[in-house]
């Protein structure tokens, strides 16, 4: 009786992972397609005709997962954030260099999702989500014992917001000047010279 119990539990489970693995295929389908439209036309353009018929998917398979686009948009907001923050968590002692790299090993493989998350005027949250996660890293990192904790409030402030800004401002660029390679180099060589002025004037 035990045997076929565990049997039963056992295709179940390998049922929910079947089906767990075509439910984010076919969202990861329609992200795609979202992040492709978004080059061709304005996000408040794009209708679910159009998104579904990008993804190769039909209208209902679309409302068995979003109410809308806009629900789409912040899913993907959400998935970014979680991606910077659980990057953050894995490099443990955070450091000026540990936050670039960061933020540069999560775009590498998605510059163009990432493209859509920074510029697009519906995910404004996101930049806010990620100045926030980057602040608390600093400040967990007991980031300068020296100053007070107002000080070091500030100074999390300041930096948490020009290393996404930072960021932004590449990726709004549609054709970049520089790789994100030579832009991670160069955006911690500039942020550690700021850091410098501001510490020694």
């Amino acid at each position: 009786m035990s045997n076929i119990t565990g049997g039963r539990k056992f295709m179940s489970e390998t049922k929910e992972r079947k089906t767990d693995r075509r439910v984010e295929k076919t969202k990861q389908a329609m992200r795609h397609a979202f992040v492709e439209l978004l080059k061709r036309k304005p996000y408040n353009a794009i209708t679910i005709s159009e998104l579904t018929r990008e993804a190769d998917i039909d209208r209902r398979t679309f409302y068995l997962h979003y109410e809308s686009i806009e629900d789409l948009v912040k899913e993907m907001q959400k998935i970014a954030r979680d991606a910077i923050t659980e990057q953050l968590k894995q490099r443990g002692n955070v450091q000026l260099d540990t936050l670039f790299d960061c933020l540069s090993a999560v775009a590498q493989d998605k510059i163009d999702f990432y493209r859509v998350i920074f510029t697009e005027p519906s995910c404004s949250g996101f930049f806010q989500d990620g100045v926030a996660a980057i602040k608390y890293c600093i400040l967990e990192s007991n980031c300068d014992t020296s100053l007070s904790e107002i000080q070091k409030d500030y100074y999390a402030e300041y930096i948490a917001n020009g290393i996404m800004g930072l960021y932004a401002y590449w990726f709004r660029q549609e054709s970049p000047a520089l790789s994100l390679t030579d832009f991670t180099r160069i955006a911690k060589s500039s942020m550690a010279e700021s850091i410098r002025l501001i510490r020694h004037g």
